[in-house]
């Protein structure tokens, strides 16, 4: 399981930027970000190679951050493998509140799944394969 956080910034690409910067300067590689625009703001979403040291940071910086735990699958590289891991988790009862491509080698890939139950979903995810 992995430390998912949302930043709320203002919508201009120079807050963007501020927030990767204050993390760099902290030390914090970033393993994978999103950034979605809505009404007027910028939401940015980012795992960390250290969520400690990024939740000190953003604390430090005094920017406001939500968190959730995700969970991350490593699966063969192959047609259908999201697919397979989403219905052992619907199967499960479980709810997918977000998903995303993590990485990709041509060998393997590594999904991120937000579920309503993480630490069921990591059970569930035990295996896969």
């Amino acid at each position: 399981m992995q430390t998912e956080f949302e930043v709320k910034v203002g919508s201009s690409t120079r807050n963007i930027l501020h927030m990767a910067e204050i993390l760099a300067e902290g030390g914090v590689n970033l393993t994978t970000v999103s950034i979605e625009k809505f009404e007027g703001d910028a939401y940015i979403r980012l795992l960390t190679s250290d969520s400690e040291a990024a939740a000190r940071v953003l604390m430090k910086a005094d920017m406001a951050y939500t968190t959730r735990a995700v969970l991350v699958a490593e699966v063969e590289d192959r047609p259908g493998r999201w697919a397979r891991i989403a219905k052992k988790l619907a199967d499960a009862g479980l709810e997918i509140e977000a998903s995303y491509l993590l990485s990709r080698d041509g060998q393997r890939m590594k999904f991120v799944f937000a579920v309503n139950d993480p630490k069921k979903g990591e059970e569930v995810l035990a295996d896969i394969t």
